[in-house]
């Protein structure tokens, strides 16, 4: 049955009802038809639904009819939707009764995501102003009239594709967040156009025909469009001596991997746009790797490459999704760091907090994923974190083969004296206001401290306490701050690129337009705070540095006789007497079957004679 016969047939149901329940008697005021998307749980796949709504003269009744069962969530966005929409066009609703028929016989119905879809039922009803035929929308329609966030838009998405809608509203997520971002890549990916609306005014616009679509398409923009150019050569130099090396090749390598992922997204039909635009970001990368701001330009292609591995894996399954999850913690638990020296602790240590970063990422994806990838967006959300560990643990592998010690290298172990310092910092950093403070940082500095690496504690905590420390909202406070912080955080290469990007923060907000320069102070502000942290950390860990001791193996000098043990030569004579037996054996066998064969020639020949 097509859609316009199925709307049809509803029309008629609902009159039908009207007559069998009584409602024939109030007067009719008006009615309305619209699609609606929604998720079926159990198959993981978006469908396509259709409400009808009569409209009578009442007393403010509102039901629901159709599926087996209509869950309370449904009902509350019934009785939200027939307020907001009443409101809206200045009426009571208590003087109108409202019946919804939901056409999905064999479903509970249950979830807010139809309430907007009701309150433009409602509005149409009411105001005689006819809806679209050729769109959905999905989002929970809030008593002030505002649309709320949803699950499931992804595959709500393809259902309006495969149903050969024309548009589809969701809700305004923002822009730069992950949830937009899905947006995109599923408007993309089944060439849908997607608007996000704000409020319900929009979505009736939009609804009614009022407000054209064209160019109202959801957009996605990763490119931070710096301007690298102008921004003067790096010349920080670590207070110390130390080797920056490792963070040029960590540079390197981030951006090849990163570009590798970019070119898998450009070979999806619809995603070349997003290509160009990760693509702008990693020449931005490339252009800091050459001016030296080695962690500068890694962070740049790291970020890309979350994105990129997003586009990568648009539609992945529930179970291909924990496939992926699965590969990528196996590589995470699989990588080893070097052993400690004078002159890569920094290094390696870094690398080891990044790599349990991306062990307690993924860990969590894996435990929590029959819970949180129960539709599309769930799985796409997992992808998006996954992808952080990977990352992680791949620059961390990237770090132990370029820090690796020679073979003629003194081994070193970080003094058991860092406990207390590390276990100081940890506390401090824990009773602090940690609402804002990633939970990978929290959960790793527990890990590190609940298994003895101290000096990974102490590192992982000062990340904690810059989360902690960083949002003031005063950019001229915040300037004098960070260009204050810069000298003081040199110590060890690690800092003194973390300094270093501030600096180039600092620089690239002279250039930009007032609220880009604001944000960018706040960068700039984070990166130099984080430097001198880890500045400190650095100094107080070199300072536990104590030299490993060799183990001593015991060695037999070599004598020009060797003997061996008594019990040795028993066995072997033993062995030989066996083989002579056998041997013996063998020979008397052979005699025996020779005297029988001549036995039987002679025999043989003795009956020719006969004949």
């Amino acid at each position: 049955m097509n859609i316009r016969k199925s709307i049809l047939a509803l029309n008629i149901l609902i009159m039908f009802y009207i007559m069998a329940t009584g409602f024939a008697s109030a007067q009719f005021v008006g009615n309305a038809t619209i699609h609606a998307p929604a998720v079926i749980l159990q198959t993981n796949n978006g469908t396509i639904t259709t409400i009808s709504l009569n409209v009578t003269t009442g007393t403010g009744l509102v039901n629901i009819t159709g599926p087996i069962s209509v869950g309370q969530s449904t009902i509350n966005s019934s009785d939200a939707a027939v307020m907001v929409a009443s409101s809206f066009l200045g009426l009571n609703y208590k003087n109108y009764d409202f019946h919804y028929y939901i056409m999905d016989h064999e479903a509970n119905v249950s979830g807010p995501s139809a309430g907007t879809a009701m309150t433009l039922l409602a509005l149409s009803a009411l105001s005689h102003k006819p809806l679209l035929n050729n769109f959905t929308v999905t989002g929970v329609i809030n008593y002030n009239g505002t649309i709320g966030l949803i699950g499931g838009v992804y595959d709500k998405i393809g259902a309006a594709h495969y149903n050969n809608l024309k548009f589809m509203m969701v809700p305004y997520a923002g822009s730069g967040t992950l949830e937009t971002e899905i947006y995109y890549l599923a408007s993309k990916y089944y060439k849908m156009p997607v608007i996000p609306i704000h409020n319900i005014s929009e979505a009736f616009s939009f609804a009614t025909g009022k407000s054209p679509i064209a160019g109202m398409n959801v957009s996605f923009n990763v490119a931070d469009n710096l301007n690298i150019s102008v921004i003067p050569q790096n010349k920080l130099s670590c207070s110390n001596s130390c080797n920056q090396s490792v963070l040029r090749k960590l540079s390197e390598f981030t951006l090849n991997f990163t570009n590798a992922s970019i070119s898998n997204v450009s070979k999806y039909s619809g995603f070349s746009a997003m290509a160009a635009n990760l693509s702008r970001n990693s020449m931005a990368a490339s252009e800091l790797l050459s001016k030296g701001y080695y962690y500068a330009s890694a962070d740049t292609a790291f970020l890309d490459f979350i994105n990129s591995f997003m586009f990568q894996n648009p539609n992945l399954s529930i179970s291909n999704g924990l496939n992926l999850l699965n590969s990528i913690g196996y590589y995470c638990n699989s990588i080893s760091p070097p052993p400690l020296t004078r002159s890569n602790y920094n290094d390696v240590l870094n690398g080891e907090l990044r790599q349990l970063w991306g062990n307690v990422t993924i860990n969590a994806l894996i435990s929590n994923y029959n819970s949180t990838a129960i539709d599309s967006d769930g799985v796409l959300r997992n992808i998006y974190s996954a992808a952080e560990a990977y990352a992680w643990c791949k620059a961390a592998n990237n770090i132990y083969t370029e820090s690796a010690p020679t073979a003629s290298s003194s081994y070193v172990n970080v003094s058991q004296g860092m406990e207390s310092i590390a276990s100081a910092s940890v506390s401090k950093a824990l009773s602090g206001d940690i609402s804002s403070v990633p939970s990978v940082y929290i959960i790793s500095a527990k890990e590190a401290m609940n298994s003895g690496n101290y000096a990974l504690a102490l590192l992982d905590s000062d990340y904690i306490l810059t989360d902690e420390h960083s949002n003031s909202s005063n950019p001229a406070a915040l300037y004098n701050d960070t260009a204050s912080m810069i000298n003081g955080s040199r110590y060890g290469a690690w800092a003194t690129q973390f300094a270093s990007e501030a600096l180039f923060y600092m620089n690239e907000s002279q250039h930009v337009s007032p609220n880009r320069s604001s944000a960018l102070i706040s960068e700039a502000f984070y990166a130099a705070l984080l430097g001198n942290k880890i500045s400190n950390s650095t100094q107080e860990i070199n300072s536990m540095l104590t030299s490993k001791p060799v183990a001593v193996t015991t060695t037999v000098p070599p004598t020009t006789t060797n003997y061996a043990a008594p019990a040795t030569i028993t066995i072997i004579i033993i062995m030989l007497l066996i083989i002579i037996a056998l041997l013996v054996a063998m020979l008397v066998a052979m005699f025996i079957m020779l005297g029988s064969i001549r036995d039987q020639l002679e025999s043989g020949n003795n009956r020719k004679r006969t004949r």
